[in-house]
């Protein structure tokens, strides 16, 4: 991540294991949004969008 600091608080030495657990941390995250892009639309928003749309064509 840009502007992302490599070091703990403290400035200690184990600023490769926070970037690594942050580069973790990262993957997980972009992993759980890609599988969520790939979910089907719930059955009950289909519905409401339907619901929606026969408003506005009355």
């Amino acid at each position: 991540m840009m502007g992302r600091k490599d070091k703990d608080e403290s400035g200690s030495k184990n600023a490769p294991q926070v970037s690594a657990k942050r580069d973790q941390i990262d993957d997980n995250l972009k992993r759980v949004y890609d599988d969520m892009l790939d979910d089907a639309v719930p059955d009950r928003f289909e519905d409401l969008l339907r619901q929606l749309r026969e408003q506005d064509e009355k």
